[in-house]
């Protein structure tokens, strides 16, 4: 057997000892036929065990494989047939491709692997490997396996827009995250109470549940009702981060609602506009290097700017100050400052009295205890959806580029997989 055999056997997975012949051909556009006949061997009867069985001899097969060098492949594959005395004919097992499949295990290996690209469709995979658009389905369909995976010790809840699927009019999917592994535990095509409770209810009051210690949620109230029904162990952590939006949120109306009782020329209009960042980055560097404002003909850095916006209105002011107080409480309190002093911080967003904040004042009355449970720090790091966040950027990339996948369980079955990097096998 020459090198050019070698490597071509290599390439089509199979072993030396299980080949008769090969060889190959390229035509002018570049295309590759490989025929392989596949050598004979003792086996047995899977029907009567009898080792006297007849030759009948090949059948022909054709096996897709993957691009490699050449624009298209194709292979020929004979196959040697047995009679049995029995009755039944027999064919040789061989390792390239599936039984009564086409497609090689190559293939199907390139395509799990293309797929748990987000970016990467099933159309794209098709045109990539020169197989149809349902083949590749197919495959996908078949060798995707997500085992269940347990709930942990501390989860996220949180939802991602993935469309109208198949079965209902729900837009979210509600999805399931392990806040220390950084993985998926599961994909729910719904994130509505009604169709919680219907997954949740043949687990009620399992180990598995029990064994949750926290549930971080955003201040969706069904998860909330959700999490105190069936994790009756856990306590419920509400993220940080909406939090802090919400906040952001409510100074943002403050700002707007200043700025419009100002003319569109006036200094106040201007500064709240066009340097209404200051009031919200806080990466910024107020102390930098002023330069000339054609606008305040004068020279200025970003602490003054802040200065003369705060100086506009006792109430953006106040809004500010307030906002600062609660972003410095939330990033340097323990869990038991923040057990301390939480309430002092509510007291002082009641006595302000600013209107916008009204219902931001009410979240902290509503999710105190969520809010306080969020504090808490699991294995060295403080609970919260950051790991939610960071994977739905991988959901929503794969859920715009494939425009929604309609199969709620193949859409599942997708995201799972791009995310965890795991659940393929050609068994």
């Amino acid at each position: 057997m020459d090198h050019t055999e070698k490597i071509l056997i290599s390439l089509l997975n199979l072993s030396p000892n299980s080949v008769e012949s090969i060889h190959s051909s390229t035509d002018e556009s570049n295309h590759l036929s490989i025929f392989v006949t596949l050598a004979r061997r003792k086996m047995d009867c899977p029907y009567c065990g009898n080792s006297a069985l007849l030759s009948k001899g090949f059948y022909t097969r054709s096996v897709s494989v993957p691009n490699r060098a050449f624009e298209d492949i194709s292979v020929s594959l004979k196959v040697p047939r047995y009679k049995c005395s029995c009755g039944h004919n027999i064919s040789d097992s061989y390792a390239m491709s599936p039984a009564n499949s086409k497609v090689s295990f190559d293939s199907i290996r390139l395509i799990m692997e293309l797929l748990q690209n987000p970016k990467m469709t099933f159309s794209s995979v098709a045109a990539q490997t020169r197989i149809s658009e349902s083949t590749v389905i197919r495959a996908f369909d078949k060798y995707c396996t997500i085992p269940h995976i347990p709930f942990p010790e501390v989860i996220c809840i949180d939802e991602v827009y993935t469309k109208n699927n198949d079965q209902d009019n729900s837009k979210y999917s509600c999805i399931f995250y392990d806040f220390y592994n950084r993985t998926i535990v599961d994909v729910l095509p719904d994130r509505k109470k009604n169709y919680l409770h219907k997954y949740f209810q043949p687990l009620q009051g399992s180990k598995e549940l029990l064994n949750v210690k926290y549930v971080c949620i955003d201040m969706y109230f069904p998860y909330k009702q959700i999490a105190q029904l069936y994790f009756k162990k856990a306590l419920i952590c509400v993220d940080s981060f909406h939090v802090i939006k919400h906040l952001n949120e409510s100074l943002q109306k403050v700002r707007i609602r200043i700025m419009n009782s100002y003319d569109k020329d006036s200094i106040q209009y201007y500064l709240l506009k066009q340097w209404k960042s200051l009031l919200f980055d806080r990466t910024i560097n107020l102390d930098n290097k002023g330069k000339f404002n054609h606008k305040l003909q004068r020279h200025i850095n970003f602490r003054q700017l802040l200065e003369l916006i705060l100086a506009i209105h006792s109430d953006l002011k106040n809004a500010y100050q307030l906002k600062e107080k609660y972003i410095i409480f939330n990033a340097t309190s323990s869990y038991e400052e923040a057990k301390q002093n939480f309430d002092g911080i509510y007291n002082d967003f009641v006595e302000a009295n600013v209107r916008e904040y009204s219902e931001f004042v009410a979240t902290l009355s509503n999710w105190r205890t969520e809010i306080i449970n969020s504090f808490i720090v699991y294995r060295g790091k403080r609970i919260n959806s950051s790991v939610a966040e960071s994977m739905n950027a991988t959901i929503s990339t794969l859920i715009f580029n494939t425009r929604g996948i309609r199969n709620s369980e193949r859409r599942r079955k997708r995201i799972m997989y791009a995310v965890n990097k795991s659940g393929f096998s050609l068994k």
